[in-house]
């Protein structure tokens, strides 16, 4: 197995999706999403995704998942798993070449970042979910009723998702500081 370059825009995209599969909808949502993305257009982001998703599954760190109808649905494996601490990134500098430089193996940081991500995920759905009801209820105002209840809750949980989402990025932001 060869030790592959994967960037980190689209690492943190794969640390969203580590254990349990997805598509190449959701991994390229999930890259356009991380603020280390390179790409403007999703057609760009979909197409470099899905290159770099050939590669981990040539290098056996990405498996596609055997499925009898709609999208094709894909999983890291455990090595990929194994890699993740170790692999190489490579960051790109402003008009200059690419700089490499390597993923320590600072675990709690990882897994902050991880669950960081993870909230983040969770409250663009809450948002969405929130978006939705106020739409149906614009659209059909007889169903406010049924629907207030609902959209209350997922306003809700959008409320505390956000705090906690506040409070890793200020942990995160501290560590960093102290790091320096």
């Amino acid at each position: 197995m060869k030790s592959l370059t994967v960037k980190s825009g689209l690492l943190s995209a794969f640390s969203l999706l580590v254990n349990r599969e997805f598509t190449v909808h959701d991994l390229t949502k999930a890259y356009l999403n991380n603020s280390a993305c390179l790409h403007s257009s999703k057609k760009a982001a979909r197409q470099f995704v899905y290159r770099n998703m050939l590669r981990l599954i040539d290098n056996g760190e990405l498996t596609k998942v055997v499925v009898d109808s709609g999208w094709p649905l894909y999983r890291l494996t455990p090595l990929f798993k194994t890699q993740e601490c170790a692999t190489t990134i490579v960051t790109t500098a402003p008009s200059a070449a690419p700089v490499r430089a390597t993923v320590t193996n600072d675990i709690p940081r990882q897994s902050l970042q991880e669950r960081l991500n993870r909230h983040k995920l969770e409250m663009l759905s809450a948002m969405g979910e929130t978006e939705e009801y106020d739409a149906i209820c614009s659209e059909i105002p007889e169903l406010q009723d049924d629907i207030q209840p609902l959209y209350n809750q997922s306003r809700d949980k959008c409320s505390k998702l956000l705090g906690r989402v506040k409070a890793l990025e200020s942990l995160l932001a501290r560590q960093t500081g102290l790091a320096q």
